[in-house]
């Protein structure tokens, strides 16, 4: 009887698990549907309540599987260092989902470097669900284009793509994570026609949004669903060449294209002024941001100086309330060395293990995607695009297994 209760056990224990996989995957999918639909207001409220739940399952599924022992290391030092964030002053002007961005980071990262088997068998078993939203997303976001109200003034007085979200810097995220479903259903079911069809929006979407970082972290991510595509170097480097070809005759055509010429025209004598216009006048607060850290007591500098503190010394030194806009620097004023070292610690192993089963040029690919978008514009507060850079790490980390090339 003992037998038979352990065995009922264990499989209850494997629906449950499989269960919360499921809610998990719709929640993304919500997540990555619900932001493109920011500009109407009740979806900024769903989308408050995902990350709230996605957390949740999250940790509930570390609770129902047994998982590392430095899982929980991670998760207790980041939940040490929200309760000393937590201690100090916190500004109302702050949305409710600044509290559970780099919560995410962590659960998400630790997730994914643990559980890819049962996501991607869910993501499998979904494949026809998951098509749907593909199909369902490109008509509305392609229809989306051809509407006026769809488009906004930005910088140098020209009209950037905005689809249904407010700015053109919430409809790339969502082109990001829209490629990267892409990318799982190619490795899952090797549709090629199909797959580079799904690419056209949101290549579209990038250029159009007129968001040099994202064109070119987008365009990172086309060559990684590309490498998937073409296992022949030789034909990859023709097609990759190609690429690079359409990729600028594109941009210079464009509205992205007037960015790009301004940071390469201004007085490239002058490096200060040069970094000023390349990183959008990011560089100067970068400085002040770093200057205040490196004048923080021992513990502000180990721990951080709260959630409001970025927002309230940018808003002071240049007049604009804002974060850094660079993952590094935001962390190590908001949550300091340690928790800098949180997300390095959830990240890099998820590389490695890239590395390890794909190769070191499928690395740095990621890690070129990774990195650029955190240096230059910052990752982790996007949780869209942290789940499409969770979709494309599962997907490669699953392309042995699933994949079924013509």
């Amino acid at each position: 009887m003992a037998t038979i209760a352990n065995i009922r056990s264990r499989v209850f224990d494997a629906k449950r698990v499989e269960g919360s996989n499921k809610i998990l995957l719709m929640l993304c999918i919500l997540f990555g549907l619900s932001s493109s639909l920011q500009r109407f207001g009740v979806f900024d409220l769903v989308n408050k309540g995902i990350i709230g739940v996605l957390c949740l399952i999250t940790l509930a599924l570390f609770c129902q599987k047994p998982q590392p022992k430095s899982s929980f290391l991670i998760l207790s030092i980041t939940a040490m260092l929200h309760v000393i964030s937590f201690a100090f002053p916190i500004s109302p002007k702050e949305g409710i989902a600044t509290y559970f961005m780099f919560a995410f980071w962590v659960l998400f990262w630790l997730y994914v470097l643990c559980n890819v088997k049962d996501f991607i068998k869910i993501a499998y078993d979904s494949r026809q669900f998951l098509q749907g939203v593909m199909l369902l997303w490109t008509i509305v976001t392609a229809l989306s284009f051809f509407l006026p109200m769809c488009y906004k003034l930005g910088w140098g007085g020209t009209r950037y793509f905005t689809s249904f979200t407010t700015d053109s810097f919430e409809i790339a995220p969502v082109a990001l994570f829209m490629l990267s479903l892409n990318i799982l259903l190619y490795v899952l079911e090797g549709n090629k026609v199909r797959t580079l069809l799904f690419s056209v929006v949101p290549l579209a979407c990038v250029f159009a949004a007129g968001t040099r970082t994202y064109l070119v972290v987008v365009a990172i991510e086309f060559i990684i669903l590309l490498r998937l595509m073409v296992r022949s170097k030789g034909a990859f480097v023709t097609i990759f060449l190609a690429c690079i070809v359409c990729f600028v005759g594109v941009a210079s055509i464009t509205n992205i294209g007037q960015k790009f010429e301004s940071a390469t025209l201004s007085n490239a004598s002058d490096m200060a002024v040069f970094l000023e216009v390349f990183t959008n006048g990011r560089s100067e607060f970068w400085a002040i941001d770093m200057q205040a850290f490196l004048a923080s007591d021992w513990f502000t500098m180990l721990f951080g100086h709260g959630f409001s503190y970025v927002y309230d010394l940018n808003q002071s030194e240049i007049g604009m309330r804002l974060y850094a806009h660079n993952d590094f620097i935001n962390l190590l004023l908001n949550f300091g060395i340690v928790g800098l070292g949180v997300y390095f610690a959830v990240f890099l192993p998820v590389l490695a293990k890239i590395k390890s089963r794909c190769g070191l040029f499928m690395c740095l690919l990621f890690g070129f995607m990774w990195l650029f978008n955190a240096f230059f514009n910052m990752l982790y507060v996007y949780v869209v695009a942290v789940i499409g850079m969770g979709f494309i790490a599962m997907a490669l980390l699953s392309r042995d297994e699933y994949a079924q090339h013509d």
